[in-house]
């Protein structure tokens, strides 16, 4: 019989510096590094509009991943963007196998570059 594993259960303020990669339509394709309490590198697929839609996965930089989406109201103002609203996380692999949390997701978004930068903070436990 295998041994049970204590869940781990985190706090997490992260900040993601991305760039774009491609788009269709409203879609950005987007990845770049995250920092903080789980950093690594991240990929992010927005959906932006009156809503901003988010599918995200971190890729740790001790192994694994942790993936979720994200949905937030957009405030325009000009070249730059701000949005804010709510993320879940809803798997992992890994270490972070059956990871599963929630937060709030904020960030802004250069309208002339598509450079994105997001801030997560929550808890997950995996």
């Amino acid at each position: 019989m295998p041994a049970a594993r204590a869940a781990h259960t985190l706090k997490v303020t992260d900040t993601g510096h991305l760039h774009y990669l491609h788009s269709s339509g409203s879609l950005l394709l987007e990845e770049g590094s995250a920092t903080g309490t789980v950093p690594g590198n991240l990929k992010v697929r927005f959906n932006v509009g009156a809503t901003v839609t988010a599918k995200f996965t971190l890729y740790p930089r001790n192994g694994g991943s942790i993936s979720g989406h994200a949905e937030g109201k957009l405030h325009s103002s000009g070249r730059y963007a701000s949005f804010g609203g709510t993320m879940s996380v809803k798997a992992g692999s890994g270490r972070y196998s059956h990871a599963h949390g929630h937060g709030g997701f904020y960030g802004v978004i250069d309208r002339e570059t598509y450079a994105l930068t997001v801030q997560t903070t929550g808890t997950f436990s995996y």
